[in-house]
């Protein structure tokens, strides 16, 4: 008799999860090169047969939307955006880290760092480092640094065969186990501009109105179920006397 509790039960713990997705979709929509994520849900079976199976939800992880946000113009020389599909190699303590997040400025030693100060990499794994008193660095489309007429760099730009296996650090950072390879040809970096944040704010709000209506419809229908259960027993106390 509890299966339609315990159905219920299973579903508002799989939307409060969702909830919170989308809570933290709404709360990064100002992110540089953020990007939307979405709960994946899948039907679970349990129960002694086949024919006896009860069919509950369960959230297995969280699928990240990859694609590229709106590129921002800034007119900073050190704002990068990565036009495709692609990261910036990064050092930090804890090992080489990855981000599309190109907000990046020049630290004490002139190196090229993140806004979180941890050293971008070029694609021999070195350290950036800007010359003085040579001028304007500027960048191509393939990562190259040039500084007047010095070649300085090549920013290491590089991809991975599933994204959805990269895991989030902080300060817009991603670990992951997998080699890199290099970023596809079509993948291009544009000074003087950042990567805005792909969720879009409206249809997060539109999620969340209707997401708190299945809350609620679902909350119903279990107080409804629980209410039945009480007037069950009590009709079976009174038979039974």
């Amino acid at each position: 008799m509890e299966n339609t509790t315990y159905i219920g039960l299973s579903r508002l713990s799989a939307m409060r999860r969702e909830m919170d997705v989308i809570a933290n979709n709404m709360a990064n929509m100002n992110s540089n090169a953020y990007k939307g994520e979405r709960v994946m849900f899948e039907e679970f079976l349990k129960g002694p047969a086949q024919q006896q199976k009860t069919s509950f939800v369960q959230d297995w992880g969280v699928l990240r939307d990859f694609r590229v946000g709106k590129l921002e113009q800034t007119g900073n020389t050190f704002d990068f955006a990565i036009n495709g599909s692609g990261y910036l190699s990064v050092d930090t303590p804890q090992g080489r880290r990855y981000t599309r997040d190109g907000h990046l400025r020049m630290d004490a030693d002139r190196r090229l760092v993140t806004s979180g100060g941890h050293p971008v990499l070029d694609n021999r794994g070195r350290d950036i480092v800007i010359p003085d008193g040579l001028g304007i660095p500027a960048v191509s489309v393939d990562g190259t640094i040039n500084v007047g007429q010095q070649q300085v760099a090549k920013i290491d730009l590089v991809h991975f065969e599933n994204e959805q296996e990269l895991r989030k650090t902080a300060n817009g950072l991603f670990a992951t186990t997998q080699d890199s390879i290099p970023a596809p040809a079509t993948t291009t970096l544009v000074q003087g501009m950042v990567e805005a944040s792909n969720v879009e704010p409206i249809l997060e709000m539109t999620n969340m109105i209707e997401l708190t209506r299945q809350y609620q419809s679902t909350q119903s229908l279990i107080d409804g179920e629980n209410d039945r259960l009480k007037m069950a027993i009590q009709r079976l106390g009174r038979n039974s006397n």
